[in-house]
């Protein structure tokens, strides 16, 4: 393996989105690997990939050692598959749960109410501001805590917190504007 070009790993630290992606465009495959190895799902293992740089450029400034920049990038991958790992666990096992409990008796127009809600949501979502929309997506659908969205973000997380009640506040609104016929939603808000 090459030394690290110290020259680009100092301009990195400093921000230079350039310099980082010239600095870790040669780890992506031992990136990619840990995470494909661990998920055994190439679309999961592009995803982490993602993640793990978007870490590892948040935390570039605390690296000390330039040497260390392959181990410290694999520990990040590792343990963002490690939690991504525990996640779907937990998931499997509250479907399993659901699974043991006998199958409530659902109208077919009751699925088609709700299937209608969901789409008429996703729709809203996507008419979202984009402040709103990325928090709303980082907090429903990446199942990120609102200090994970604040550092991904660089905010506050009590700015994160006031972005999630003003994008609920519209999508509720909006919702009840797009009511069909006037009919009561019998959905909760995210």
């Amino acid at each position: 393996m090459e030394p690290i070009d110290m020259q680009l790993f100092r301009r990195a630290r400093r921000g230079d989105r350039e310099a980082f992606w010239r600095l870790v465009l040669p780890f992506r495959g031992l990136i990619y690997s840990v995470a494909a190895g661990m998920s055994h799902d190439p679309e999961q293992a592009q995803e982490a990939v993602h993640d793990a740089l978007l870490k590892a450029f948040q935390g570039l400034p605390d690296l000390r050692d330039p040497q260390k920049l392959p181990s410290w990038l694999y520990g990040i991958t590792r343990n963002l598959m490690n939690e991504r790992v525990r996640r779907e666990q937990r998931q499997r096992r509250a479907m399993a749960g659901l699974a043991r409990q006998p199958a409530p008796v659902v109208a077919v127009s009751e699925i088609r109410e709700r299937e209608a809600w969901l789409e008429r949501m996703e729709g809203e979502i996507r008419r979202l501001p984009e402040p709103f929309r990325i928090v709303v997506g980082l907090k429903y659908l990446n199942e990120s805590s609102c200090r994970e969205i604040a550092e991904i973000l660089g905010l506050s997380v009590p700015a994160v917190k006031s972005r999630l009640f003003e994008a609920r506040k519209l999508l509720r609104e909006r919702m009840e504007e797009s009511e069909v016929d006037g009919k009561e939603s019998k959905h909760e808000m995210p």
